[in-house]
């Protein structure tokens, strides 16, 4: 774990003699699907950071069913809010696959937070950035129509694969993502019910934006994918309840950033439609 574990420290902006001292605070461990890692009330010791699988943090309603309210994908840290405020854990934290992850001590997270100016920027960019995912998932479930929740919400799950992707390589719009989770459970992540998530999914499926399987789907072209939610945040007004056809015109429109020549059949296809619906 070496080799990665410097990169990582490296990319938290660390100084050299820091990384080195640092090294031997981190612990490389595994959970099982279902697996509770940070339980809501209780203190926390760690900072967490996915290396590979998905991480909800939730909310117990009715009896101890869980109700995810965000997620953690890899190259997500988690965690943190309780570090700083040093408060108990706000949520449960839980495996929603198998998952590894590599685990920072509390002293080292605090060490550097005291010793380590660059590394507290890079902290504060990064609760911005939580901040604002956190804000829009909240905005979503209060007043966004189910086909917004659904559509934003895996756009979310494109937007996390994006980060991870070298900042060398040129975007592709062809680009897949294989979502292994059962539809209940991403259905949950959207707020919404597993009927009206088949129900939705199944409007993009026609139209190529996505691949429907018993254990999870695939999303398609995900470039294009974000692009969509970017265009949904910088709206000017906010479209509280757009229908699923005006969510694919406005996909089809995110697509055209990549050139008419690119993936062109899928743009034609529904503009085609469009068009005779008038």
């Amino acid at each position: 774990m070496s080799t990665f574990a410097h990169q990582l420290l490296q990319s938290l902006e660390f100084s050299s003699a820091r990384i080195l001292a640092s090294l031997s605070d981190l612990t490389l461990m595994s959970h099982d699907t279902g697996d509770l890692i940070l339980e809501k009330g209780h203190s926390v010791r760690s900072w967490q950071f996915v290396i590979s699988g998905y991480v909800a943090a939730s909310l117990q309603i009715d009896a101890g069913k869980r109700l995810p309210i965000n997620l953690y994908t890899r190259n997500s840290w988690f965690g943190e809010q309780a570090l700083l405020s040093n408060q108990p854990c706000l949520h449960d934290y839980f495996c929603l696959s198998p998952v590894e992850l590599i685990v920072m001590d509390r002293k080292c997270f605090d060490k550097a937070l005291l010793e380590e100016a660059n590394f507290v920027r890079f902290l504060a960019r990064h609760l911005a950035r939580e901040a604002l995912k956190n804000s829009e998932m909240l905005s979503l479930m209060r007043l966004g129509s189910p086909p917004l929740r659904i559509v934003m919400g895996l756009a979310q799950f494109a937007e996390a694969q994006s980060k991870n992707r070298s900042l060398s390589q040129p975007p592709m719009p062809v680009q897949t993502l294989d979502i292994c989770l059962g539809q209940n459970r991403i259905a949950e992540l959207c707020g919404v019910s597993r009927t009206l998530f088949s129900q939705y999914a199944q409007h993009l499926a026609r139209e190529g934006w996505l691949k429907l399987r018993y254990a999870g789907i695939e999303l398609q072209s995900t470039n294009t994918w974000c692009i969509f939610a970017r265009q949904q945040r910088e709206r000017q007004s906010v479209l509280s309840s757009p229908s699923i056809a005006q969510l694919l015109s406005d996909m089809a429109t995110a697509h055209e950033e990549f050139g008419p020549r690119r993936f062109p059949n899928l743009i034609d296809k529904f503009r085609s439609k469009s068009l005779s619906s008038r």
